[in-house]
C-alpha cells in the first residue's frame, strides 16, 4: 500500500514535470534563496487561514473593451463568477468530495507539505454562442450554443522556503444545458438596449439547440502546480518583476493539460498566488497577509501565455445526453492573457481591481467558421486584512 502511494506521487510528479519542461530550463533556478520578511510564518508553522478571508466578483465578456472586439456575442460570450475564500469551506466539510479525490490520486500528500493552505468556493456560469444569434436554426457551419452552471470547491497549498510553490486541486459539480444562462443573456441584452436606446444587441434565438438542452449533470476535477521562476524582492517586500511557471491537468467535462508562463511588472508586495485573474483563475487569492493598519498599494501589468492540449470538451462535443448539434475539437490550442491590476486598502478590507484587455484563445473546434476569439474581463476582490486567525 505504501509503495502504491509513492507510485501515485511519482505519476503526478512525472506528469507535471513533463508539462513544465515546455516552460524552459529556468524552472530549477527559482528564487528559493529569498529570505522571509519580518513577521512571516516561522519555519515549519502552518499559517492559520481566516474563517472568512475574502470575496470576489468576476465577469468575462466579449463585449468588454479589448482588441478584436466584434461588439456582438460570439464564441466565448460571457462568464460570471462569485468567489468566497476562507477556512469555513473546510470546516463545513464542503471539501469532503474533493478530499476523497485528492486522496485517491495522491494529491493529498502534496497538499500536506504546504505551510499555507487556502480554501474557496465559487459559483460559475459560462455562456458560448455562435456568431449569428438572431437565427433559431441550427448553424452547422459554426460552434453550438453551450452553457455550464457549476459550483467549484478548491484547495491551494503554498510551500517552499520562499513560499514560491503552490499545489492546487479543485472539484466542480454542475449542469450543462440549463435554460437559465440563455434567460440571463436575453435579460442582459434587453437591459443594454434600454440603457443605450439602440436596437442591438439582439436577443439570442437559438438556445433550444444548445449542448445537452434541458439539463445534464456534469463534473470536473483539476490539479495544478505553479512556481516562481525568477523575480526581485523576498516574501512580503516590494517587488518590481516576477516570472511564474505552471502546469495543470483536468478530467471530466473537459479533458486537457496545459503549461503556462506568467509575468508581472510594476510595484507590488502581493505573491503570485494572491493575485487573481479571470473566471476560473487562481483561487488562493485574495489573501492580504499584511498586519492590520498597514496599508498595501500594488500596481502592475501582467501577461500569460499558455499552450493547451485537449482530448475532449463537452461544451463542443456534447456529453452522454444526445445534443442537437456538436462539433469536433482542435487538440492543440494557444491561450493568452494580459491586463492591469491594482490593490489598495479600503477600510478594514484590502481591495483588488483587475482588468484584462488582451486575452483570447486560438480556434478550439473544427469547422468553416472556426477562428481565434478574444474577450475582456473585470474582477473586483475584497479580503480581510491581517496575517490570519479568525
Amino acid at each position: 500500500m505504501r509503495g502504491w502511494r509513492g507510485g501515485r506521487d511519482g505519476v503526478w510528479r512525472a506528469i507535471v514535470g513533463g508539462l513544465l519542461t515546455v516552460i524552459g530550463p529556468g524552472l530549477g533556478t527559482a528564487t528559493a534563496h529569498a529570505q522571509e520578511a519580518p513577521g512571516a510564518t516561522p519555519p515549519g508553522a502552518i499559517f492559520p487561514e481566516r474563517l472568512y478571508a475574502g470575496v470576489g466578483l468576476v465577469h468575462d465578456n466579449d463585449n468588454l473593451p479589448h482588441p478584436g472586439n466584434t461588439l456582438r456575442d460570439d464564441n466565448y460570450s460571457a462568464a460570471y463568477e462569485l468567489r468566497v475564500h476562507g477556512r469555513f469551506v473546510e470546516a463545513w466539510r464542503l471539501t469532503a468530495p474533493l478530499a476523497l479525490l485528492d486522496r485517491l490520486t495522491g494529491v493529498r500528500r502534496l497538499h500536506e507539505r504546504g505551510r499555507r493552505r487556502f480554501h474557496a468556493i465559487r459559483a460559475i456560469g459560462l455562456i458560448y454562442t455562435p456568431d449569428d444569434i438572431r437565427s433559431s436554426d441550427v448553424q452547422t457551419d459554426d460552434r453550438p450554443y453551450a452553457s455550464l452552471m457549476a459550483v467549484t470547491v478548491s484547495r491551494d497549498s503554498v510551500s517552499g522556503a520562499a513560499q514560491d510553490r503552490v499545489w492546487s486541486s479543485a472539484l466542480s459539480i454542475g449542469m450543462l444545458g440549463l435554460d437559465l444562462p440563455g434567460d440571463l443573456q436575453r435579460f442582459t441584452h434587453r437591459t443594454r438596449r434600454w440603457m443605450t436606446g439602440r436596437r442591438v444587441p439582439v436577443d439570442p434565438a437559438g438556445w433550444d439547440n444548445q449542448i445537452s438542452s434541458g439539463g445534464e449533470p456534469t463534473a470536473l476535477y483539476r490539479v495544478g502546480y505553479r512556481r516562481r521562476l525568477a523575480g526581485d524582492g523576498a516574501t512580503g517586500r516590494r517587488k518590481h518583476w516576477e516570472l511564474v511557471g505552471g502546469a495543470d491537468g483536468q478530467a471530466g467535462y473537459s479533458v486537457s493539460a496545459s503549461a503556462e508562463v506568467a509575468a508581472r511588472v510594476g510595484a507590488f508586495t502581493s505573491e503570485f498566488w494572491e493575485f487573481s485573474r479571470g473566471v476560473g483563475g487562481s483561487a488562493a487569492g485574495p489573501q492580504a497577509r499584511v498586519e492590520p493598519g498597514v496599508p498595501r498599494w500594488d500596481v502592475m501589468a501582467f501577461a500569460v501565455v499558455r499552450p493547451r492540449v485537449v482530448a475532449y470538451d463537452a461544451l463542443l462535443q456534447g456529453q452522454f445526453r444526445r445534443s442537437v448539434f456538436t462539433v469536433p475539437v482542435r487538440h492543440v490550442l494557444a491561450e493568452w492573457e494580459g491586463g492591469l491590476g491594482l490593490s489598495f486598502p479600503l477600510g478594514p478590507q484590502q481591495a483588488q481591481l483587475v482588468g484584462q484587455f488582451a486575452q483570447g484563445r486560438s480556434a478550439d473546434y473544427v469547422g468553416p467558421r472556426a477562428q481565434p476569439y478574444t474577450w475582456g474581463t473585470v474582477g473586483l476582490f475584497f479580503s480581510t486584512r491581517g496575517s490570519g486567525g479568525r
